[in-house]
């Protein structure tokens, strides 16, 4: 059953708190790599989508004039502005609201775009893309990072079936195929890409969406019964017979809209 807009707010509004302390979000080697992506420039106003804790948003205030950061959860929102707090940030404001509608801003209002480890849970991920391009100015930045998906099709299809079962908000990790062409067709030009290898510790990533004790031996099971292929892709360990870890690819990309 596909997960409701109310579905996604709840489960990361619930999970507010883990993703604040999340020490992968809050320092992961991947926010560098956004950040040079992006090359921030002092004059820009900078739209954080999907910012969860606001990481991604409090790591780039700093080099530009300002920072929007936009959540469904309110929760996250509360975090994001108890890290601005933190750190001094006088140039963040941080709101309640929905990627496929960012009717509260004009269009062209902002110079880039970032969205961080968040469009696998979009509902309706062209309307969202389509959205983003809409609110950026022409030569706007959009430098995204997500889950990728491997292009083969039973790869694709175990891992995202493995991350529907830790957490049923979970949509779909997209492969760098599709990701080419739905920013195309909304006017992107993609102008660089990076591959990022993430490993996760299987407890820790099922805690840290809070799911059940008695729905987690139905992901262990998944990762028990994978294939020597998706072994191998996903370099699943063990210990015993106990699933302990695995790990994925990031795509993170430097989009410019025509």
């Amino acid at each position: 059953m596909k997960p409701t807009k109310e579905d996604v707010s709840r489960q990361f509004g619930k999970n507010a708190e883990n993703y604040a302390l999340s020490a992968g979000h809050a320092r992961g080697a991947d926010l560098e790599i956004v950040f040079n992506m992006l090359t921030p420039n002092r004059r820009w106003h900078v739209l954080d989508i999907a910012t969860g804790a606001g990481h991604t948003a409090a790591m780039v205030a700093p080099s530009v004039a300002r920072v929007t950061a936009i959540d469904l959860a309110p929760e996250m929102i509360e975090q994001t502005l108890k890290l601005f707090e933190k750190k001094g940030i006088e140039n963040g404001e941080a709101r309640v609201m929905d990627v496929e509608d960012l009717s509260p801003f004009e269009d062209e209002s902002f110079d880039a775009v970032t969205c961080r480890i968040a469009p696998h849970h979009f509902l309706d991920i062209e309307k969202a893309v389509a959205e983003i391009a809409r609110v950026l100015r022409p030569r706007g930045v959009f430098v995204l990072e997500d889950s990728l998906s491997p292009e083969d099709v039973a790869l694709d299809r175990f891992i995202n079936e493995v991350e529907k079962l830790r957490d049923p908000t979970h949509v779909r990790a997209y492969n760098e195929s599709e990701w080419r062409e739905m920013l195309r067709l909304v006017g992107f030009k993609i102008k660089k890409t990076r591959n990022y290898r993430k490993t996760h510790e299987i407890q820790d990533w099922m805690d840290k969406a809070s799911l059940a004790a008695d729905q987690q031996p139905l992901v262990l099971d998944a990762f028990r019964s994978a294939d020597e292929a998706a072994r191998l892709e996903f370099e699943i360990k063990f210990e015993g017979d106990l699933p302990v870890s695995y790990t994925d690819n990031k795509i993170i990309l430097r989009a410019v809209k025509a």
